[in-house]
């Protein structure tokens, strides 16, 4: 198959095989499907039918599962999906998908297989020399993934950073309705936070940060293993409230968004998300976070699985209101700079064109 000039419309496979549930890699791939719609390229969403990708992609979905990364019995299933479709790209983003997805891409002689690295995690140097053969470029998230690759020695000629961006969430009432319908009191300073409740994520940080003012309270939005245990350790300050399938107006209902991750987040979409709706921020300096949260400009940095650090951030924010604001509006600039969809779309287009001219 010739592969196209650089003007063509692209025929694309987002392949999503093994995402089942509805985190920062599921938004990815429908964000990122919807911003290259946008620009006029003919995309596909593979995912399992049942998923939430699937019931909120704005493209076209062509229902495929996989769970475990060596079911080399469904590698006919893949090479006939591909066949069918006369994909110019085959994109994956998963790690359970990278090995018969992008096989079965490769026996079909797709012109162009990229991944997406979304965790700033090393490789073992066998998984260097497999990816290596697989595809032909890899995207990082941001260049704290990139610089675990090239430590796991990956060349930095076979990636490029391109990194997410999303739509700016739109709520559905005003920021007090929003206040009001969560019992948020006039007065009080709301610190929230938003994900999944495990470890990594650090929420137990936030809930041990006490030595903050009396107005600061703690929302936490979410589910996850850790729920219980946090239960337990919470303050009268902390109210949980569970899974929010839409957060846009809970996230504007808070005064800064807190992400206390202890392990190397990649690029998380909360950040993002918050910026969209003018948030001020408060992050651990970790992973990918410091290149989104721009200390002293649009949040503010702490060193990871520092409480008294999250305390003090969070008591400068709750007695400053000014700063607040001014966070909140750089990140906003910052959003509509850099991190909108389209913005993200012509990242990705830019890496697609670029190596298919090679």
């Amino acid at each position: 198959m010739a592969r196209p000039a650089p003007s063509d419309r692209l025929k694309i496979a987002q392949v999503g095989s093994s995402l089942f549930d509805w985190g920062g890699i599921e938004r990815y791939v429908a964000y990122l499907s919807q911003g290259l719609a946008a620009r006029g390229h003919d995309v596909d969403v593979w995912c399992p039918a049942e998923s939430p990708l699937a019931q909120r992609a704005t493209v076209a979905v062509r229902p495929s599962a996989l769970r475990g990364q060596f079911r080399f019995d469904r590698i006919g299933g893949f090479v006939r999906l591909f066949r069918k479709g006369r994909y110019d790209v085959a994109h994956i983003h998963f790690s359970p998908d990278f090995i018969v997805p992008a096989l079965a891409a490769r026996l079909q002689r797709v012109p162009l297989v990229v991944m997406t690295r979304h965790v700033a995690l090393p490789w073992s140097p066998s998984k260097v020399r497999r990816y290596l053969r697989l595809f032909d470029h890899i995207i990082p998230v941001s260049d704290a993934v990139e610089r675990r690759l090239h430590e796991s020695g990956v060349p930095a000629s076979r990636m490029t950073v391109a990194k997410a961006g999303c739509e700016p969430l739109r709520p559905k009432v005003g920021r007090e309705a929003a206040r009001e319908a969560l019992g948020i009191a006039e007065g009080d300073f709301a610190a929230g936070v938003f994900g999944r409740l495990v470890k990594e994520k650090g929420v137990d940080v936030l809930l041990r940060a006490q030595s903050v003012p009396d107005h600061v309270r703690y929302e936490v939005f979410g589910e996850g293993p850790e729920l219980d245990s946090l239960r337990r350790e919470a303050g009268p300050r902390t109210t949980f409230r569970g899974f929010v399938p839409d957060v846009a107006d809970a996230m504007n209902a808070m005064d800064a968004i807190v992400l206390p991750s202890v392990w190397e987040e990649a690029f998380p979409y909360a950040a993002l998300e918050a910026m969209s709706l003018g948030r001020a921020l408060v992050a651990s300096r970790i992973g990918g976070l410091p290149e989104v949260v721009v200390d002293g400009e649009t949040g503010l940095l702490f060193d990871p699985g520092s409480s008294p650090m999250l305390a003090s951030c969070l008591t400068r924010l709750a007695g400053d209101a000014d700063l607040v604001a001014r966070l909140g509006a750089a990140g906003l600039a910052s959003h509509r700079a850099t991190y909108e969809l389209g913005h993200m779309a012509e990242r990705i287009e830019r890496v697609y064109f670029a190596n298919l001219e090679r």
